[in-house]
Formats: structure tokens, sequence, C-alpha cells
């Protein structure tokens, strides 16, 4: 009679250690997702979030090298709000003054962090995307300064 307990009991336990269990809370997704993105990790951050916010991660990941270190990549959750498959996070980064918030789905059981381009992707989002409209602004300034000069050229050429 012991035996059958026994090998219950060592099944549970080897469920719970590979995953098995219930999935993680929007909170525990959310530490996760910050943690990696925080290092600027997006590979790895993007375990816990939708497609979209893959898509997100991936423009960050390409703008990365033109950013500097977060140099504070600490934070602290602060709430969680559940609204049938919806779910908020509330976090603040070390250092900052302002909350932020995650909006994370469930899918297939999961919770992941949803993420579309227009919202960002708290302060280290949005410190790329400013940096990616700063280069963008940069590269579209001297490509109009080269495109002027070859136009001046081709005049100077012509006459």
């Amino acid at each position: 009679m012991k035996t059958p307990f026994l090998l219950s009991l060592a099944a549970a336990a080897l469920l719970a250690a590979c995953g098995g269990g219930a999935s993680d809370t929007p909170t525990q997704v959310a530490e996760k997702y910050l943690t990696h993105l925080n290092k600027m990790e997006f590979d790895e951050a993007k375990k816990y979030g939708t497609e979209k916010t893959a898509g997100m991660l991936d423009l960050m990941s390409g703008m990365a090298s033109m950013m500097p270190k977060n140099e504070n990549p600490g934070f602290k959750i602060s709430g969680e709000t559940i609204d049938g498959e919806k779910a908020t996070v509330t976090y603040r980064n070390d250092g900052k003054d302002a909350d932020e918030t995650l909006s994370l789905v469930k899918q297939d059981g999961k919770w992941l962090v949803d993420m579309a381009k227009e919202e960002g992707a708290g302060d280290t989002g949005s410190e790329v995307m400013e940096g990616l409209d700063a280069t963008l602004d940069s590269t579209m300034n001297a490509a109009g300064e080269v495109m002027e000069e070859a136009g001046e050229q081709m005049q100077e050429a012509a006459q």
C-alpha cells in the first residue's frame, strides 16, 4: 500500500519540478519578462510574450547596439489586476519616479505579455524607441544631404 502512494507522490513532485503544475501568474510572468528585458536579453524575454511582443522585441534587439546599457536594471512590481483573460501588472523601474504597466493576455492557458508597437515596452522600451526615432531622424537627414549634394553635382555636370 505504501508503494502506490510513494509513486504518486514522486510523480506529483516530478510534474511540479518540470513545470507540469499550474501556469505562472501574471506577476510571475511580468517579473521574468522584465528581468530579461532590462538585461537586454530579448530572445529570453520573447518566451514570455505574444507574437506581437516578439515583433517589438525583435525591433528593440536590432536597435540595442545603439542604446546605452541600462544602469538601473532593477524594478519592483506593485500591483496586478486580472479581468478574465486579460491582466495588467504595475511596476516601477529603479531610479524612476513613475509607475509603468504591462498588459498580459491568457493564451492556451498561459499568461503572456502583450505589447503592441504603439504601447512601447516600459522604460527600457521607451528608451529604445526614442533611440530608434533619433537614429532614423539622423539617417534621414544624412540621406537628404547626400541627395541634395548629388543633385547639385548633376546640375553642375549638366552645364
